[in-house]
């Protein structure tokens, strides 16, 4: 697949500077467009004041002639001819602007060198406009009062127009000048304000891949700092991974250690013996061990999947119906010890769980109380409803632990002095039982239960209606 041309680019610095300067000309393209616009109809007026100020002016002088009948001379070239041949100063828009008096009987009486011969307009008076020798004219006409004269004061267009594209240019040239000025002040503005994102990404890269240790947020913006504390989360959440890691690692080498060894001793007293009775007594505890180990096994990948879960996959489940199928998973080792394990509570109450790591939580607290309850003892499982809550209680009969001991019964391969050789364990069952807990924003405690043993009992938050 051809690679896609990239317009914008990656860097942060160069999309602000692109971004702002770009924007920077539009605004002024747009800003320069309307004063242009207003510029030239402001120009448009002030000439056109400025004719028919001109107008009146001329005006004026004429009415005060005619009141002395002494108009007809002004127009009788061979008596003043100083009218007529007044030389042109050399003012650049002296040529551009012309006057005519006219009279509507004998035409054109009195001009300036500027004007034509004939009339500027045929208009009395207002403006109008008329093209002379292929340049637009703007005319202002306004007559005696007896109507007998008209006097014409006109423009030419380029006059104007040069003069706009002036103001124009002037603009131009100077945002011109202004514009690298600009430029240099936004990309040290923007230099300035990012410096907190390279001071940040400096620190990133010079860090060691081991070293985990939250960044520092003094003298970051408020736009940064919230980036700045999801990256210390990060690493916190991977400073914890990394340890529970090495401890998984740590304990799995240390409790696989003391099978491995009882196993390799069995198989090395079944090679070497004679005694057939002995050979069958040392391959039996072999076989013991494999299956120690293999539960062990069992319990510490189960320790690490649960160990290492941010989140689960929640939905209705049924709590009483939950623990009836554990319970009836477990029924052949109860069987095997004579044990009673009872089933009480509200059928179909409903909680907020993941269904396969409840089963698991409930299968390791069931598995307990079955595996040091004596043999021809009782377990009895209850599941209820208290307010928000509800409750599910394991209790059995067995030795049960010293009220010391409560909060360590959920540490990793904690077992309990009073109980450690009434039954085999890995010490694992409850450490996966307490992860799974807080996964679910759960609650679980232990205490004496009535029936002489421990009691395990289980907060789950309710779903509301049934199951």
């Amino acid at each position: 697949m051809a690679k896609r041309l990239r317009l914008a680019p990656r860097s942060l610095k160069k999309q602000l500077l692109l971004s702002l300067l770009s924007s920077l000309l539009l605004v002024w393209g747009v800003t320069a467009y309307i004063n242009y616009r207003q510029t030239r109809d402001e120009i448009t007026e002030l000439f056109n004041a400025e004719l028919a100020q001109s107008a009146r002016v001329v005006h004026a002088f004429v009415e005060n002639m005619l009141r002395q009948r002494a108009l007809t001379k002004l127009w009788e070239r061979e008596k003043t001819p100083e009218l007529f041949d007044t030389p042109i100063l050399g003012h650049k828009y002296e040529r551009k602007i012309a006057f005519q008096l006219r009279s509507v009987k004998d035409g054109v009486i009195l001009r300036s060198e500027s004007a034509p011969e004939f009339a500027l307009s045929l208009v009395r008076n207002g403006y109008s406009e008329t093209v002379i020798n292929e340049q637009l004219w703007h005319v202002f006409s306004l007559s005696s009062e007896n109507g007998e004269y008209v006097i014409h004061v006109g423009q030419r267009d380029d006059i104007r127009r040069q003069l706009v594209e002036s103001i124009a240019g002037r603009q131009i040239v100077g945002f011109l000048i202004a514009l690298p000025i600009l430029g240099a002040v936004i990309w040290w503005i923007v230099s300035r304000t990012l410096s907190p994102v390279n001071r940040l990404r400096g620190e990133l890269a010079s860090r060691e891949a081991g070293y985990l240790q939250p960044l520092s947020e003094q003298g970051l913006p408020d736009e940064i700092r919230p980036v700045v504390q999801q990256i210390n989360s990060l690493f916190a959440m991977l400073e914890q991974a990394f340890a529970n890691e090495r401890n998984f690692t740590s304990d799995a080498s240390h409790e696989l250690r003391t099978p491995l060894a009882g196993l390799h001793t069995q198989l090395q007293v079944a090679q070497k013996t004679v005694d057939p009775a002995m050979r069958v007594q040392a391959i039996a505890k072999a076989q013991q061990a494999v299956v120690r180990m293999t539960h062990l096994v069992q319990q510490l990948l189960t320790l690490s999947r649960v160990q290492h879960q941010a989140g689960i996959a929640m939905q209705r489940v049924d709590a009483y119906q939950a623990l009836a199928d554990t319970i009836a998973d477990l029924d052949h080792l109860a069987h095997a010890k004579r044990i009673d394990l009872e089933l009480q509570g509200e059928a179909g109450l409903a909680v907020e769980a993941n269904p396969q790591l409840l089963q698991i939580l409930l299968r390791n607290l069931l598995d307990n109380a079955v595996k040091y309850t004596p043999e021809g003892g009782s377990v009895r499982a209850s599941c209820r409803r208290e307010d928000r809550w509800v409750c599910l209680t394991v209790d059995d009969d067995g030795p049960g632990v010293a009220d010391s001991e409560y909060e360590r019964l959920s540490q990793r391969f904690y077992r309990c002095i009073e109980t450690a050789n009434t039954a085999e364990g890995s010490g694992l069952g409850l450490s996966i039982a307490q992860r799974i807990v807080a996964l679910h924003g759960a609650e679980i405690g232990f205490a004496k239960s009535a029936l002489g043993g421990l009691q395990a009992r289980l907060r789950l938050v309710a779903a509301d209606g049934p199951a």
